[in-house]
């Protein structure tokens, strides 16, 4: 409801009658708002109850002159010419102006509400969500979902990905219920967003699409404008060609990363081309010989120059064009990951995750299917990807792990061992990486043994509890019997010693909240009753695993 309110100590201006009709409360105005960046404001007191939402009048007089309004004026009446032409049953007329109707254009919205790119990179997170739930999504046209939409939405979540997956910017991922939660790191700006299963959507009538459509019309260019920018930024052209044979196959990640390993024209091959063109014209027109021993012996310099015309031969000069990559170490230990490792995918596993995971990470990766770069009988195949128990013919060069290897094998960012992760066994618990497992105050049994792996990769030597690195690297300590009698003693003094400081704190706590304001009391109030929560529910976890361990004795 788009209500003004006077300002204090100013005057009233005006009423809702002065107001244009694009500013009264509609679906259209909305979108405005939304997309212009005004936000409503808390007036001190709302007259006509909570629910509804109040702006202040200059907000409003700001949008008067907006050009989206007459864009939405427009697309309004052009609704009515349809409905018009359908009340006369006049069904071509109908058809027609349905196709021709106006979309309104946000470009220089966008412009002016990220004057920076970084600025765009860092409100990136829902709008990637918002693309990739429409891009699964299905056609409805009750729910004004279109394929073209849908497609569009797909298509732009790809390309996404293969840049992603490109440049080797993925850091972390979980799979959740809800879906699978990806973090990049792009040009210092952490990104994390959800993508859901690859399984039949249905659309719940208590969603509100009409919202998240008007959302979807604000972020869909606000994607293309990055993907744009991204794409130019490793010297690749944008919008990228698919091959319409992998797009036909479904294989629409796959052809785009294929792509992203040959670039555009460089300066270098510019040149070529141009001094090719330049020889031909010249050949025919003028057939000057000195002007054209000239362009080949500079054409044999430039084709010298260039590597050799084998497939993917372009892509060396796309990594020295992004070579400042490489000074990331993050980007390093990532792009080495699952290098020299070739992975091959089963039917049953879920194809489109791990095909973006995988060559994030420098691993070579094909599935069960057409057009694959290479099938199941290729020997140099390292690893197979299954989430089943029956499989038919076994090589002895590979290993057949389960999903959940990659995914904790990415967090971890280190090679852990298959074993557990074998057909047919139960795999050990998919940890979050977004979690630090030490401010919650329990850790999982299998975030220590991956700490261990850690340090043993990195051949550090983790001390202790209680003991420091040095100490436990001399290990020159001498224990007797008269030593433990004076440990005793000390432990006595240090455990009295801290009941009286306990003691202490406890009074200093209690003046403290004495001079608190009552605001200040409340809030310290509210963090002790979280810390309280929070331990119970740390104890809950130890008092089940502590059940677990008793019934896993039990059996044995």
């Amino acid at each position: 409801m788009v209500k003004h309110y006077r300002a204090p100590g100013k005057k009233k201006e005006g009423n809702d009658a002065n107001l244009s009709p694009g500013h009264k409360h509609s679906r259209n105005s909305k979108s405005v708002y939304l997309f212009s960046g005004v936000t409503p404001r808390q007036p001190k007191k709302k007259v006509k109850g909570t629910h509804r939402t109040y702006y202040h009048l200059k907000d409003v007089s700001f949008l008067h002159h907006e050009p989206l309004l007459e864009e939405h004026r427009t697309i309004k009446v052009h609704d009515r010419q349809i409905k018009k032409a359908e009340a006369k049953k006049n069904h071509k007329l109908a058809n027609r102006l349905r196709e021709k109707t106006p979309k309104p254009k946000i470009d220089m919205i966008i412009r002016q509400r990220y004057p920076r790119f970084v600025d765009a990179l860092g409100e990136l997170d829902d709008c990637l969500t918002m693309v990739h739930l429409f891009a699964a999504l299905p056609a409805s046209e009750s729910k004004k979902i279109d394929v073209e939409l849908v497609h569009k939405c797909r298509r732009l979540a790809h390309e996404w990905q293969a840049f992603i997956s490109r440049t080797h910017k993925l850091r972390k991922t979980f799979v959740s219920v809800k879906g699978i939660y990806y973090q990049a790191e792009v040009e210092g700006q952490t990104i994390t967003w959800l993508t859901p299963h690859l399984l039949q959507q249905v659309v719940s009538d208590d969603v509100d699409m009409l919202t998240m459509l008007n959302f979807l019309q604000f972020y869909e260019p606000l994607l293309r404008f990055v993907n744009f920018r991204l794409y130019h930024s490793i010297n690749l052209e944008y919008p990228p060609r698919l091959d319409t044979r992998l797009e036909a196959f479904a294989a629409d990640l796959y052809a785009l990363s294929k792509y992203a390993n040959a670039s555009k024209p460089s300066g270098l091959i510019l040149e070529a081309s141009q001094l090719a063109e330049s020889k031909q014209v010249e050949s025919k027109q003028k057939g000057a010989d000195g002007e054209n021993e000239k362009s080949e012996l500079r054409l044999a310099q430039l084709h010298h120059q260039l590597l050799s015309n084998e497939p993917g031969a372009l892509m060396h000069l796309v990594e020295d064009l992004a070579g400042e990559d490489e000074k990331d170490q993050d980007t390093r230990e990532c792009k080495n990951l699952f290098k020299n490792l070739k992975f091959f995918l089963s039917r049953e596993v879920q194809r489109e995750s791990l095909l973006f995971v995988i060559p994030a990470f420098g691993g070579t990766v094909s599935w069960e299917g057409k057009g694959a770069p290479f099938d199941d009988s290729d020997q140099s195949i390292t690893h197979q990807i299954v989430d089943r128990d029956a499989q038919g013919h076994r090589f002895l060069s590979r290993e057949y792990i389960q999903p959940q290897w990659i995914f904790d094998c990415v967090n971890a960012r280190i090679i852990l061992p298959t074993e557990r992760y074998m057909v047919g066994r139960i795999p050990p618990p998919h940890l979050s990486p977004f979690v630090n497992y030490d401010k919650e105050g329990y850790v999982p049994d299998y975030a220590k043994t991956i700490k261990h792996l850690q340090a043993a990769a990195r051949k550090e030597i983790l001390p202790l509890p209680g003991v420091g690195k040095e100490d436990s690297l001399q290990g020159a300590i001498t224990y007797t019997s008269a030593d433990s009698n004076v440990e005793k003693e000390t432990s006595c003094v240090v455990q009295t010693g801290e009941s009286t400081t306990n003691g202490q704190e406890n009074v200093d706590t209690d003046m403290s909240l004495l001079m608190m304001p009552h605001s200040s009391r409340e809030l310290y109030e509210t963090m002790k009753i979280s810390n309280k929560r929070k331990q119970n529910e740390t104890d809950l976890i130890k008092q089940r695993k502590k059940k677990l361990d008793e019934a896993k004795g039990q059996r044995s």
